[in-house]
């Protein structure tokens, strides 16, 4: 019996495996998915830029979604941190770790979802592994390839920078839209290479959780003019539109410091407008963070999304 079931494993996941080499053999002539480690010819004379993340099935989704929604939020939250580097997807590998009720027809469906998803974005799946799991684990790592200039990471901004964000906030997880986020990898790069960004992130968090971690790295404070946020469809600029808006998360929009000037050209740029792109408030050398309203300091007490490990 053991015999049995062990083959069964085996065929299951070797089935799975050939999917990924036949995917690897269309892209590129070295050697991934089926050995023990990749061997590929990485970018010449960019610096690969590497970013990993995690879908917990009942945390970051729900659980009745379809396995190729899982694999597309996968992927796409994770190019949205090379978004936010400013970088151009160039290769990805990935884990999944699942129940074995989910079967096999389930475990195909995720990969062949996956693979058309990367290769929507130009991008390899140049490795993994599988493993059985009570629970549905999937981890991506990304590789990126660098601009002419340089990743500016979280902590370049300064007083008398503006904030910026790209597109609308809040509502992400009611529409649905969290399930398929946009990364916004061409306006990344044009904020980098065009506008010169100072400091960027993208926001998975929520605005009030995120934005103090790019405060923090910068060693800067912050005012954000409520007024000015940028509300998705059906919030309203009320309290709880604002708490919406900074406090749910799951938007994947970019967060951008930039100096006024660059700000003022980017407000122009075709391509930001048409996604959206928006002034929301400036960086301020006292630090901390402070919602205004009509010029006066306003009280928001959603903090953000965020993992909770404390005990009861």
């Amino acid at each position: 019996m053991w015999g049995v079931v062990l083959r069964q494993r085996q065929e299951g996941e070797e089935a799975l495996h050939t999917i990924f080499r036949e995917a690897f053999r269309r892209r590129r002539g070295l050697s991934g998915p089926g050995h023990d480690c990749a061997r590929v010819n990485p970018p010449t004379g960019a610096p690969l830029l590497v970013s990993t993340d995690q879908l917990v099935l009942g945390v970051h989704a729900e659980e009745d979604v379809s396995p190729g929604q899982l694999a597309r939020k996968l992927l796409r939250r994770t190019l949205s941190d090379l978004a936010a580097a400013g970088a151009q997807p160039w290769a990805v590998t990935w884990t999944i770790a699942a129940p074995r009720e989910k079967g096999q027809a389930w475990m195909k469906r995720l990969a062949r979802a996956f693979l058309e998803e990367a290769e929507n974005f130009g991008c390899s799946v140049i490795g993994g592994d599988i493993s059985n799991s009570p629970a549905v684990v999937l981890t991506c790592t990304a590789l990126g390839k660098e601009g002419r200039r340089r990743n500016p990471g979280r902590g370049g901004a300064k007083a008398g920078d503006w904030l910026c964000v790209t597109g609308r906030l809040g509502g992400a997880v009611q529409s649905g839209r969290h399930l398929k986020p946009e990364p916004r990898l061409t306006e990344g790069r044009a904020l980098v290479q065009r506008y010169r960004a100072k400091a960027m992130m993208d926001l998975s968090d929520g605005l009030a959780r995120d934005l103090p971690r790019l405060l923090e790295a910068s060693e800067v404070g912050a005012q954000i003019e409520l007024d000015a946020l940028p509300l998705s469809r059906g919030l309203k600029h009320n309290h709880e539109g604002w708490q919406a808006a900074v406090g749910e998360g799951e938007d994947y929009e970019l967060l951008v410091a930039l100096r006024p000037g660059q700000a003022k050209r980017a407000l122009q740029d075709p391509l930001l407008k048409r996604i959206g792109f928006h002034i929301i408030g400036e960086i301020t050398a006292e630090r901390g963070l402070r919602w205004l309203l009509d010029a006066k300091e306003y009280t928001l007490p959603l903090v953000g999304w965020g993992h909770d490990w404390n005990g009861s």
